[in-house]
This record gives C-alpha cells, sequence and structure tokens, in this order.
C-alpha cells in the first residue's frame, strides 16, 4: 500500500513538473486547474518538491551573444578542493564545480581567465566557448524503460547534422541585468515584492520578460527520489549528432544538463543505483562502438557553486 501511495504522490509530483516545465510562472490556480488538484494539494505538494529538490528551478542561464560570450573549462589542480573554495566570489566566474574524474575543477567565466597562474594549476583538459545550455522535458518512466527506449532508438541511423548558430546582441542596460540576477535562480519568485526590493517597475520588468527567449535558457528539473539522492556523472563529448545524442539521454526519469561548446557536448547525468550507472557507461561505449560519439572524457560532480550578484 505503501509503494503504491508513493507512485501516486510521484505521479502527481511528475504532472506539476510538467506545467511548471511548459509555463514557468504559471500560477497556482492554474496549476490545480490543469493537474486537477486542489489548491492546497498542489501548494504543500510544491513545498514538498522544493524541500527535497525534487523540483529544481525553474532557473536562467545566459546564451553567447555577439556582445556577450561564456566561456568553459575544464582544468586539474592538484588541491582542487582549495581552489573550489577561492573560486567563490572570483571575478567573472559564473558556476563552478569540484570533481572526481579526467578533470578535477570545472568553470564556466563570462570572460577569457588564465587559470594557469593560480598555485597548484596542472593542465587544461578542454577550453571552449559555451553557446548555449538546455534541460529538455522528461517523461515520466524508470530506468528499465528508458535503455529500452533508448536501444530501440540506436537502430536508427544518424543524420549529419549542421550547426547553425546564430549570435543576437544582448542590448539590456543596468535595470535590465538587476532583473536577471533577480530573478536568475527562481522565476517562480513573488514579482511585486521583489521589484520593490530592486526598485524597478512592473513595466520594465514585462519589457525585460518579453526579451529573455533571445537572451536566456529556462532550465527546470525532475529528481523524483530527490536531488541528492543522485550522482552526478557529467560527460565531455565529442560527436556530431547532437540532436541525436540530446534525444537518447532525454528518455531517461531524471533531468538530464545539456551544454552546447565549440565542438564538444557537455552531458550531466543523474543516476541512483550501481546497477543504472553501470548500464550507463555500457551505453557511453555502445554510442562509442556506433560511430555517434568518437571520444569523451568524464568525471563525477562532487560539488559545485554559482556566482550569487549581491541585490
Amino acid at each position: 500500500m505503501k509503494d503504491r501511495a508513493r507512485l501516486k504522490r510521484v505521479k502527481q509530483y511528475y504532472a506539476l513538473y510538467e506545467q511548471i516545465y511548459k509555463t514557468p510562472t504559471m500560477s497556482l490556480y492554474d496549476l490545480a486547474r490543469t493537474t486537477k488538484l486542489s489548491r492546497n494539494s498542489v501548494s504543500k505538494y510544491l513545498k514538498k518538491m522544493y524541500e527535497y529538490q525534487i523540483l529544481k528551478g525553474p532557473h536562467l542561464a545566459m546564451k553567447s551573444g555577439s556582445n556577450y560570450t561564456e566561456y568553459v573549462y575544464l582544468m586539474k589542480f592538484t588541491d582542487p578542493q582549495k581552489v573550489f573554495k577561492g573560486l567563490k566570489g572570483f571575478p567573472h566566474v559564473v558556476y563552478y564545480t569540484m570533481a572526481f574524474g579526467d578533470w578535477n575543477t570545472m568553470l564556466t567565466a563570462d570572460r577569457l581567465l588564465d587559470f594557469s597562474q593560480l598555485v597548484g594549476f596542472r593542465s587544461i583538459v578542454y577550453q571552449g566557448v559555451k553557446y548555449y545550455s538546455y534541460t529538455p522535458k522528461v517523461d515520466y518512466t524508470t530506468w528499465s524503460e528508458s535503455f529500452s527506449k533508448i536501444y530501440e532508438h540506436l537502430q536508427c541511423t544518424p543524420v549529419d547534422e549542421e550547426k547553425n548558430r546564430v549570435f543576437t546582441r544582448v542590448d539590456w542596460g543596468d535595470d535590465e541585468w538587476k532583473l536577471y540576477h533577480a530573478f536568475k535562480f527562481d522565476l517562480r519568485q513573488k514579482i511585486t515584492p521583489l521589484l520593490q526590493k530592486i526598485g524597478i517597475g512592473y513595466g520594465p520588468y514585462r519589457q525585460w520578460r518579453e526579451t529573455l527567449h533571445n537572451h536566456c535558457t529556462v532550465h527546470t528539473g525532475f529528481y523524483p527520489e530527490g536531488y541528492k539522492t543522485y550522482t552526478c556523472y557529467c560527460f565531455l563529448l565529442s560527436t556530431q549528432y547532437h540532436s541525436m545524442v540530446t534525444s537518447l539521454f532525454s528518455l531517461f526519469p531524471t533531468t538530464s544538463y545539456f551544454t552546447e561548446m565549440d565542438d564538444r557536448l557537455l552531458v550531466f547525468v543523474h543516476v541512483v543505483s550501481a546497477e543504472v550507472k553501470r548500464n550507463l557507461f555500457c551505453l557511453i561505449y555502445d554510442l562509442k562502438a556506433k560511430g555517434i560519439i568518437k571520444e569523451f572524457k568524464q568525471a563525477v560532480i562532487l560539488f559545485h557553486g554559482f556566482h550569487i550578484e549581491t541585490l
């Protein structure tokens, strides 16, 4: 009975995630109407989903533009823990992690930086322009069902892709950047109190919202067992079949995170057991054997941090 009740609850959680993924700022009233749950249930479930990090986001990430560029660095240091602590508040570093694997430090910066000057620097595993990142919507499924679907898709012949990257100019002023940093980690915040706090009116806010699709991607993640339950594996893939790889990894029951770079694809996958981990690595080797990926490097993400703008 407990398992049945839990599965029912997770399915309700998924229904809420699905609606928020589609419309990040959907009101409680509309969530209740579309999911056929009471407003009290929606409020209670969302509180639980955020508390256990079953739902992550919706949050924002910048795309690179003609006048704004972000760079990804994968590096090795002799003391990555010390470097991780030192990166907090480091100028121009947007996101940073400590990892274990083919690299032990990863970060995204909005400037080209020379990290070779830092104490304990050993090598750069990869450095490149980050064009944009995305989190495709996941289905309500199991790990075994997802791997079955993936191998069904692998029967198809991969199709060559042409990248047509368009760079728009980020024409934001101080107020727009202030709004970005205010809403970056949570698009579902109560708007009026936050606007009052940062001293910006509703009109400029609405105009800023209309520009988001040009300059940002929105990320909403679903982790049925709770985000901290999973081990995060990061793969640096060399492939000419970005769309196919993305669609395959999107079949998992947890949200995968993708970052498009110069000539590589960075994939973050969250797995829950040793068996799933084995199946994941078998999949990577199968993709390599089929020529869908040319080569790969990997690491386990241990800790991560973000630059938080003081409002």
